[in-house]
């Protein structure tokens, strides 16, 4: 009761301050989903080379700052590319306040050569994992040009400086008597907050598509400087698909072997070491999603139970990104990816549909107070994968809609990267604009083919600013 009367409280300070009832009760009753978003494309390099090095996939895109960094993968022909570090300006603003307000941003673009010996830089790679550690681009793992797991100095991390261009590595030792094989295809976070990284899943062996992958959660501590494996108990239903970190909370996405049911599982990790080391502190949960709604979060209806409003079954190559719209709410973005077919061996489906998960809001925010208060009035639909009223749980393809204002940025006349998959682990996709968009870079195409462009898939007007009344 006492979290009602605090969502109570602040409705009732909203009033007091001048905005009027029913002002008040339309902010509340204004639906989390669907988001309305556009997709910018950015300018290709201006040399033909540029353009060629950067046609890839398996690779990582990683944002720091204002700039996207670019790693690994592997080229059309099927070979490695160098380790060298591409950076690609991304659009600072997230969004304006009225088409009028757009600027032509020309993307820029650098090349970072790495040095000729390996002791001084990691090696060529595909299907590592990255992220950003404030100003350091932080690369993990992968295969090398044979497709077997890079073994290196006990599982380090290399560590790439934005500022100087150069590489640097942390040793990786691991404790409590177990073993970090190296791995491919896995994923890679920082958590600010309380200074670790997170690495998630990923494969042993030969890099194949059928080999089995792992779900084992390891802590790098940057006080330790050694991995730390992760006691979790009931772990997903299978291995992930795509994976995210929000809020001291891991995300996966996997499908059941058993009954082919697909899930979104998550992991709090606690807020401190003593939390963590408590009795079932750790512990997955699994919400499916592959069983239809009988209601729907954005809609006055009950949804047809035959057409639920939950994404396409991927096998893989999709990618789910973290995503904001301010005042504490939190989204997921679930992207592209691919389907394996009957039709034939090794056949797929490749899917260009963008949907968004809503998760729990950060405490102690307006959106959780919203959540508070809608959770606990009548009237607010509810269903078997979303029980609170809030909107918790639930799916939804994007509204897209156009560019506000066409630029040269567009290539080709693509308004649309169309069905794609991104990567494999890694991932070649990551939040920018403060939380606000998405960038991504390259991958495959529906022909097989590798791509070399980038898009950023962003809130559109009125949807990241103070207008925003969800």
């Amino acid at each position: 009761m006492a979290e009602v009367a605090a969502g109570v409280l602040v409705a009732e300070q909203v009033v007091a301050t001048g905005v009027e009832a029913g002002v008040a009760a339309a902010a509340v009753a204004t639906p989390t989903q669907p988001l309305k978003m556009c997709l910018e494309q950015l300018a290709l390099p201006k040399t033909d080379e540029d353009v060629q090095a950067l046609n890839r996939s398996h690779h990582t895109a990683t944002v720091i700052g204002s700039k996207a960094y670019i790693f690994g993968g592997q080229d059309g022909t099927g070979n490695l590319c160098p380790a060298d570090v591409y950076s690609v300006s991304l659009p600072t603003t997230a969004n304006k306040t009225s088409p009028a307000d757009a600027e032509t941003t020309r993307t820029e673009y650098n090349c970072y050569k790495a040095p000729t010996s390996e002791t001084l830089a990691p090696k060529p790679r595909q299907k590592h994992a990255a992220c950003a550690q404030g100003k350091y681009l932080v690369i993990h793992g992968g295969v090398d040009a044979e497709g077997k797991p890079i073994d290196e100095d006990d599982n380090c991390l290399w560590l790439w400086d934005s500022e100087s261009n150069q590489w640097s590595k942390l040793e990786g030792p691991t404790q409590l008597y177990k073993t970090l094989a190296p791995r491919y295809s896995h994923s890679l976070f920082f958590d600010v907050s309380q200074n670790f990284f997170v690495l998630y899943g990923g494969k042993t062996t030969s890099s194949s598509d059928t080999d089995p992958a792992s779900t084992e959660t390891w802590l790098y501590d940057l006080h330790a400087f050694a991995w730390t494996i992760v006691p979790a108990t009931s772990s997903p239903a299978g291995p992930a698909i795509a994976t995210a970190y929000l809020d001291s909370t891991l995300y996966t996405i996997s499908t059941s072997a058993e009954t082919g049911e697909n899930s979104i599982n998550y992991l709090y990790l606690q807020k401190s070491t003593v939390d963590r080391e408590k009795p079932d502190s750790l512990v997955w949960k699994s919400i499916p999603f592959s069983n239809p709604s009988t209601t729907s979060a954005i809609s006055s209806t009950p949804t047809d139970p035959t057409n639920p409003i939950v994404p396409p079954h991927r096998d893989g190559g999709a990618a789910l990104v973290p995503l904001s719209t301010g005042y504490g709410r939190n989204y997921l973005v679930y992207m592209f990816g691919y389907s394996r077919t009957n039709d034939q061996e090794g056949a797929r489906e490749y899917h260009s549909s963008i949907y968004t998960l809503q998760v729990p809001s950060t405490r102690n925010t307006l959106a959780s107070a919203k959540d508070t208060v809608r959770n606990h009035l009548p009237g607010f639909l509810k269903s078997k994968t979303s029980p609170q009223g809030s909107g918790e749980w639930t799916w939804a393809p994007i509204d897209l809609v156009p560019v506000e204002v066409p630029t040269e940025k567009a290539v080709g006349g693509k308004t649309h990267p169309g069905p794609r998959s991104l990567f494999d682990g890694g991932s070649a996709a990551s939040s920018c604009l403060g939380g606000k968009g998405v960038v991504f870079w390259g991958g495959e195409n529906a022909k097989g083919e590798m791509e070399s462009d980038g898009w950023v898939l962003r809130l559109a007007y009125g949807y990241a600013d103070s207008a925003r009344a969800e």
